[in-house]
This record gives structure tokens, sequence and C-alpha cells, in this order.
């Protein structure tokens, strides 16, 4: 028999400070814009719902685009290229939301111009330039991060003290055994085939860039950020293009201890001869049709599964294993986003699913630049870099070329 409860949830403490009850709360922190597209639209609307945050100013290659986004926005500084804006004293922390292929000579310029920086996924379209801006990011103070904003939503922090324990409790779940992630949507709903961005190789557009950060982000939350020591992945690459439309990958992580707990005479909550920290994860992505779009950890005991939309959840489903198979005791927590106010009405509301969830990244960046951190707990830039490892290895055997230098 398996018994299921729902719960309209209270948020768990963020991650990053867990003395914090509304993980909307944060100090005063004033945006700059680089790109003025439509991430950038909803980034900006959500920023309205965190009162101590303003966007000062804006930038676009285009300065007509950037008037446009100003005046929608109630912005009072915009500007045609991104240098001038750089100048302003005014600017804290710039959001970059332009082009994947210019994420190095972007961020490089931010942090040159001793901005704190949060970079739109993907963080850099090379192991190399990642590690350059990170070195960068290091060398001067600034706070560096990338845009993956799911983590910081309730129901993923919700699941990462279920699965992985926090300061004051332990997981649930028992050891992790396999995670299973998807993120596919279908392009061709919105973007014209092959004129679209998203398929323009040079600019950084195919399903490794746009989706696979998602799936992959799920996977090494639950194995601790560890590095995987195999990885498989087939997928579908356009000739015409050049990008990848879709991917599935395997991945191993190794042990981090040699003795498992059905043989450990000290270890008196399992009867695994799993290793600790052992275990694999599947993880689909593409954007030629959509998926269900949902994350399952499997663990010994139990199952917990971040219903969709995986990549800006509300929901999460925790099965707690019972005594015999296929029995359990279920449990629902469901967190509601913030509610549109008429000022984010009055702007056309948001082009993306949830996206008003990207102020809970807002507002975890303003904790952690004000008690001086220069990443934030929830998403390391360690992380950072075994995600763009994982993604240039699959990129290599799936057959997508580099992208030329920036």
């Amino acid at each position: 028999m398996c018994k299921t409860t729902g719960v309209l949830a209270t948020p768990p403490p963020p991650m990053d400070d867990e003395s914090v009850s509304d993980p909307l709360e944060c100090p005063p922190l004033r945006w700059g814009m680089i790109g003025c597209g439509r991430v950038s639209h909803d980034f900006t609307q959500a920023l309205k719902n965190l009162p101590t945050a303003s966007v000062v100013a804006c930038s676009a290659r285009s300065e007509k685009d950037a008037e446009k986004f100003a005046v929608k926005h109630g912005i009072s500084k915009f500007y045609g290229g991104y240098d001038e804006m750089l100048t302003d004293p005014n600017v804290d922390i710039v959001y970059v939301g332009n082009l994947h292929a210019f994420r190095r000579t972007v961020g490089e310029k931010c942090l040159k111009a001793n901005k704190h920086v949060l970079l739109e996924k993907p963080f850099a379209c090379s192991v190399e330039d990642a590690e350059y801006l990170i070195g960068l990011a290091k060398e001067r103070n600034l706070f560096l991060m990338e845009g993956m904003w799911t983590r910081f939503f309730p129901a993923v922090e919700k699941a990462r003290r279920v699965v992985l324990g926090s300061q004051n409790e332990k997981g649930i779940l028992g050891e992790v055994v396999s995670v299973h992630s998807d993120f596919n949507f279908n392009a061709a709903d919105s973007e014209e085939y092959p004129s679209s961005f998203v398929y323009n190789h040079k600019l950084g557009g195919g399903a490794s860039y746009l989706v696979a950060p998602y799936p992959i982000a799920a996977v090494t939350l639950f194995f601790r950020g560890a590095n995987p020591d195999q990885t498989k992945a087939v997928g579908q690459v356009d000739k015409a293009t050049g990008v990848d439309l879709q991917g599935n990958m395997t991945v191993r992580f190794p042990p981090t201890g040699d003795t498992a707990p059905a043989v450990d005479d000290s270890n008196t909550e399992e009867n695994t001869p799993k290793l600790p920290g052992a275990g694999v994860a599947t993880l689909s992505f593409g954007m030629l049709g959509e998926s269900k779009e949902e994350t399952c950890v499997i663990g010994t005991k139990g199952q917990l599964t971040i219903e969709t939309p995986g990549h800006c959840p509300t929901r999460v489903h925790v099965a707690i294993k019972a005594s015999g198979r296929g029995q359990s005791l279920n449990e629902v927590f469901e967190y509601r986003l913030p509610a549109d106010t008429e000022e984010i009405k009055d702007a056309g509301g948001y082009f993306y699913p949830n996206s008003a969830g990207f102020a809970y990244e807002a507002a975890a960046v303003a904790r952690c630049i004000a008690t001086g951190k220069t990443e934030a707990p929830q998403f390391t830039l360690n992380e950072t870099m075994i995600n763009i490892k994982m993604i240039e290895e699959l990129r290599d055997q799936l057959g997508v070329k580099p992208l030329p230098s920036s």
C-alpha cells in the first residue's frame, strides 16, 4: 500500500544563510543588465519581487534595443554598448544574458571593471574559458556565478535536504543509487530553422549549451559535486548547421570509500553492498520535442522526484520505502512562486515558465555579496567546472566542433 499526503509547505532556509526564514529576504544590490533579450526581460521582471533590488542600467549592442528595454522596465540609464555601462559606479553587479559565444569576452570586461558577475548558462563555451574567468574573479576577489537558478528554488533546497541532509539533520533517502533527469523542449514552437540563434553554431547554439546544463546540474547536485569517472554520450548532430539537436548521457561516479555498509560492522543503518559515493546517472536533453522534465533520485531508503518543470520546479514528491517491495509512504511538498505584481503585469509578464523564481537566485546572490562571499554554496564554481567538463566531453563524443575563439 502506498499512502500519500500533500502539503503547501513553508520554504526551507536557503543554503547560503540558515538564519533566513524568507528566501526572498536580502540586502540592497544594484544591477546592470548586459543583453536585453527574453531571458534578461524575465530576470528583470523577477527582480521586481525584491524590494531591496534595483536595476540601475541596461545595455545592448543596439542603443535602440537598450532604450526600449529601459522604458519598459523603468530603468534610468541605458547604453548602446557594454563598456560605458561598466564604468557606471552605481552598478554593483552585472547580469550577463547575451549570446553564448561571447561569455568569455563579456565576462572578462565585467571582471576587469571590478564588477561582480552573474553569467547566464552556459557559463562558458570551453573549459579553458571557464578556468580563465574563474581565475580572474579570484584574483580580484569578486563574486562570480553561473546562473543555475534551479538550485535556489525552495523545492530544490528541500530536495537537497531530503537527500543530502543539512547542518542539523541527516538525509532520509539513504545512499544515492542513481539519478535520472531530462529536459527536452520543441524549439520549432518559437524558433525559425535555420536562422534562429539556437541553430547557429558560431554563436553557441545547440542543445548541449541551451538545455544540457540543467540535467547535468541535477545529477551533480545529488552526487555532492563529484567528478564522474566514466561518461557515455549519444545524440543527433544537424549536418546543415553543425549544432547538436538532442542527446543522452550515462555517467558513473566512483566510490568515496572501499567498505560497503553490508560488511561494515560499525554501520547500523544500511545493509547494502553499494560502496559509499558510487552510483550512476542518466540524463536526456534536446530541442526536438517536449519531455516530461523531471529529476528522480533513487536511494536505498526511498525515492525523490522533482516534478515538472524540473528546471524551475515548485513540487517535490518524496517516497520513503516501507516494509516489502513496492510499499512506500509518500509526501508531496509544494512551494508557491511570488505572485505577479501590477508592475510585472504592466511590463508584459514573463516569456518562460516560472520565471518569477529568478528572484530566489538574485536574493541569494545579494546575501552572498553582502557577507563577503565570492561564490554561492548552492552552486559553486567547482561544480560549474565539473559541469562544463561534462559538456565538453559530450560534445566531443557527439562530434560537435568547438567554437572558434571569441
